[in-house]
């Protein structure tokens, strides 16, 4: 019987040590997932779009521009967000760049835009660059 006990044991060790082995690989496979899935994920898209600006927003202030919406010829209207980092530029920058940005993106002016999509599939759009048509 004590044979039988000591087999038992035996067994219970080795199913013990193989399911603590394929835990820790399963956690190392989740990690390596997460860094390296995660920073393809994080990754911002850029895209392109051209169309006519049919609304703008400010902030608070009233001052900086906030955002825009964009209608492309397909009638498909997008909501942009502006940064304002330019803000923390000198006074001089500052200021060519905010006049620059809101005579550009003027309501009824045709631009061409490179938008940042970031987010959970890229639904989070953000002004990169800008041109008139």
């Amino acid at each position: 019987m004590s044979s039988h006990t000591t087999q038992s044991t035996g067994d219970g060790v080795l199913r013990a040590v193989v399911a603590n082995a394929l835990a820790n690989a399963l956690i190392v496979l989740a990690i390596l997932l997460l860094v390296l899935g995660g920073a393809a994920l994080a990754r911002p898209k850029l895209t392109y779009a051209g169309g006519k600006v049919v609304k703008r927003a400010f902030g608070r202030d009233g001052l900086y521009l906030e955002s825009v919406i964009l209608e492309e010829k397909s009638g498909q209207r997008t909501f942009i967000n502006v940064e304002d980092g330019y803000r923390n530029l000198d006074a001089a920058t500052n200021g060519a760049v905010k006049q620059s940005l809101e005579t550009i993106l003027a309501v009824g002016r045709g631009v061409s835009l490179r938008v940042l999509g970031c987010g959970a599939a890229a639904r989070t759009l953000t002004l990169d660059a800008v041109r008139p048509l």
